[in-house]
């Protein structure tokens, strides 16, 4: 068995090179920006996608939905792959949201191909925390943000790669959607607090409003998917996020929290010492 890991420097793909590493199972790392020893694999226009899936026999799939008519025509002789998509999928407003429409373009193409393909719809990403907040967090700044009390229940990113390891390493789930999410609903502000916690002081928190997080938007993230992030926190105010069993079901240990995602990655939020 010959894995191909696609989107080799995401947060996935690192968590289950490890987990591949670790077990002997063969793989193949491949990046649109490759370090050492991957492979360049550009899914947007197709580049090197024949190279990529040379011998390859399962595929973690990075959704892009530029290049999916290139990658189905050259991925005839694979035997099972794994969509990471989005929960944005399943949201009210997936026919307009931005994020919705590129993960269902491929989910809907990869589905109808007749290939083996099990789809993983993920919710919010714990990492996200990384992104939103640790430059602010070890500054010592005020973390502002809108909707504070919007609910979500985010997974760790071992645990998607646990779940996508063992649904290639069985085959199992095949034709299947998957709903991955962490063990509990948390606001963001609790979420805040809980890094906080870990590192031993309060995190001043303040809300700002729609117009202010729009306008601090950062480069590199599409003005549209902006507006679907903030939609979907506002519609979560107040609600409490949708908590599935699906990790423990799949891989037989339960999802693991985001205190323990925080305690992992402590030192990300952590001031350097002078």
């Amino acid at each position: 068995m010959t894995v191909l890991v696609t989107g080799a420097r995401g947060h996935i793909a690192r968590s289950l090179i490890t987990r591949l590493t670790s077990t002997g199972t063969p793989f193949r790392a491949a990046s649109s920006q490759p370090g050492p020893g991957e492979l360049r694999l550009d899914l947007r226009t197709g580049e090197g996608i024949e190279q990529a899936l040379d011998g390859v026999d399962q595929v973690l799939l990075y959704t892009q939905p530029d290049g999916i008519d290139a990658f189905l025509a050259a991925a005839g002789g694979v035997k099972h792959i794994v969509q990471v998509s989005s929960s944005a999928v399943d949201q009210p407003d997936a026919a307009t949201n931005s994020i919705a429409l590129r993960h269902k373009a491929v989910e809907d193409k990869l589905l109808a191909s007749g290939l083996p393909v099990t789809v993983l719809r993920p919710g919010a990403f714990a990492t996200n925390a990384l992104l939103w907040w640790a430059d602010t967090i070890r500054r010592g700044s005020t973390v502002e943000d809108a909707s504070l009390e919007a609910q979500m229940a985010p997974i760790h990113q071992d645990d998607i790669a646990a779940v996508a390891e063992t649904l290639l390493a069985t085959g199992g789930h095949v034709g299947e959607v998957l709903g991955l999410t962490g063990p509990e609903s948390l606001t963001l502000r609790q979420q805040v607090a809980i890094i906080g916690d870990a590192l031993g002081r309060e995190i001043p928190v303040a809300e700002i409003s729609r117009q202010q997080a729009l306008d601090r938007r950062p480069d590199y993230i599409p003005a549209e998917v902006m507006e679907s992030l903030l939609d979907g926190f506002a519609r979560s105010v107040g609600r409490p996020a949708l908590v599935t069993d699906t990790v423990r079901e799949v891989t037989g240990v339960p999802a693991r929290t985001f205190r323990q995602w925080v305690a992992d990655h402590r030192a990300e939020f952590a001031a350097p010492r002078g």
